[in-house]
Order: structure tokens, then C-alpha cells, then sequence
């Protein structure tokens, strides 16, 4: 029998670049939030999660609040668990003008709150924020803090950071990138639970990046790569100029990644 957890934890680890959070740098955290497309796919898929108004709502990595928001605003309450302070300003600022005042935020990695510490949910969701060694532990505390539903969004296939690597990662370092575990994974892991999860291709999902200034495009891919100087700009230089588009100022990486709605009722409510 395949050790799930072990097969994700070896890969998790062959694939980190660093031990930091991505999102701890502030430019980073405010480009993001600042995408459009993330927050109009949040909102379609909070209006599609469909909870009741009396729900309350644990949402994994919250980042800026991109279900965190819009949850919020037909349920009854939303906690929001994310270990970046600069995400957590964010989602702050869009709770005051909004004038949210159902959200309890904590500001924490999901492995090092304790389940003891927080009330269950009816709805536990962890989306794109699953970056964790241990991946069934991290699965098993979604699961016990569940009521109703437990939802993840991850990846299938090769993602378009990956894409990347795979083009730029040997110039780089010397040897082939190793890529991040998938959603398959995760699938098999909680059927060997005995959870047998509903899985959903989110076709029509994208998140192109478009950026005004060059050295905007040049950050993120010194940060997909791992790189902290300008060493190698001329070697990204030449992959924007031939990867990227150009259109009106502006530079485009379409996204090819594909994403991947998991679900499942808790154990304990069958």
C-alpha cells in the first residue's frame, strides 16, 4: 500500500525553494491582492460553495480575504486563519470598508493551531493554501472541525510556475526542478481514510498575471525561482521577451495551470 502522506511529504520538501512564506513580503501580498480576476473567481466560488445563512465558515489561508469576504456576507460567521501579516492587512482594510464585522482572524500557520483552540465549523475550507509537510495531519484537524462540508482547491497537472521552472530552473541551479505534490495525491490519501472525496476540474478557472512595471515581472519570477539578486536578469529578461505579451505598457503571462475543487462530508457525520 502507498504511503500517501510520505509520498506528498517527500515531494513538498524536494520542491520548496526556501523556507519563507511568499507572501510575508508586503509587495508581494498587495500584488496579489490587487489582481482582479482572483477576487471575481472567489466570488464565484463562494456563491457556488452556497451556505446556508447560518453557517459559520473556517477558511484555511484566507490571504486577503478572497472567500473570506464574500462568505462573509451571507453566513453567519467567518474565521480566518493565515500565518502573512501583510495578508492580514489586507483582508483587514477590505473588512473596514466593507464594514464586515463577522470575521475573527487568526493570524497563524494551520499546523500550529490547535484543534482544541477552535470551535467546529460547518464549513472547513482550504483554498490554494495547502502547503503543508504533513499533509494528512493538516487533513484529519480540516476533518474533525467539520460539520457539514470540508473543501479544497488545489492543482492537477503542471502548474504555470512550474512551467516556468522547468524552462529556467537547470540555468539556474544546475539540475531539474522538482515539482510540487498534486491533487491526486490528496485524493488517494483520503480515500485510504475512508473520506472518498467528490473531485471537480474547475474548467474556465485562470489567473493570468499582468503587470504595468517591468521590474514587477522581474520580482516574481526571481521569486518563482528562488533567486534574491539580479544574477540572472538577463537570462528572465529573455524569457519575458519571449514567453510574455506585450499590450499597451503592459506584460501578460497567461495562466495554464489547472484547478481542482475536493470535497467531503466529515466522518463524523455519516
Amino acid at each position: 500500500m502507498v504511503d500517501w502522506n510520505q509520498t506528498w511529504k517527500d515531494a513538498f520538501l524536494a520542491s520548496r525553494l526556501t523556507s519563507d512564506n511568499y507572501y510575508d513580503n508586503e509587495e508581494q501580498a498587495k500584488s496579489y491582492d490587487a489582481a482582479e480576476s482572483i477576487w471575481a473567481d472567489g466570488k464565484k466560488r463562494a456563491a457556488d460553495l452556497d451556505p446556508g445563512p447560518s453557517w459559520s465558515v473556517l477558511d484555511i489561508g484566507s490571504g486577503p480575504g478572497i472567500l473570506t469576504v464574500p462568505l462573509a456576507r451571507t453566513v453567519r460567521e467567518v474565521t480566518a486563519i493565515e500565518p502573512s501579516r501583510p495578508m492580514i492587512s489586507c483582508l483587514k482594510r477590505h473588512l473596514d470598508e466593507e464594514s464586515i464585522s463577522n470575521v475573527g482572524i487568526i493570524n497563524s500557520r494551520w499546523e500550529d493551531v490547535s484543534a482544541k483552540e477552535l470551535e467546529p465549523h460547518d464549513l472547513v475550507i482550504g483554498s490554494y493554501s495547502l502547503s503543508f509537510e504533513d499533509i494528512k495531519d493538516a487533513l484529519l484537524k480540516m476533518d474533525r472541525l467539520a460539520k457539514k462540508r470540508v473543501v479544497l482547491y488545489w492543482f492537477a497537472g503542471t502548474t504555470n510556475w512550474e512551467l516556468i521552472r522547468e524552462d529556467l530552473f537547470s540555468q539556474v541551479y544546475g539540475r531539474k526542478p522538482v515539482h510540487y505534490p498534486k491533487c491526486n495525491v490528496i485524493y488517494n490519501l483520503l480515500y485510504d481514510l475512508g473520506l472518498y472525496p467528490d473531485a471537480e476540474v474547475l474548467h474556465g478557472t485562470s489567473f493570468s498575471r499582468e503587470y504595468a512595471r517591468y521590474d514587477q515581472a522581474l520580482s516574481y519570477l526571481r521569486s518563482t525561482l528562488g533567486v534574491f539578486d539580479t544574477t540572472h536578469d538577463e537570462l528572465l529578461h529573455n524569457y519575458i521577451e519571449s514567453h510574455w505579451r506585450r499590450d499597451d505598457g503592459r506584460l501578460f503571462m497567461e495562466d495554464k495551470t489547472t484547478y481542482v475543487k475536493l470535497s467531503w462530508r466529515p466522518k463524523g457525520t455519516r
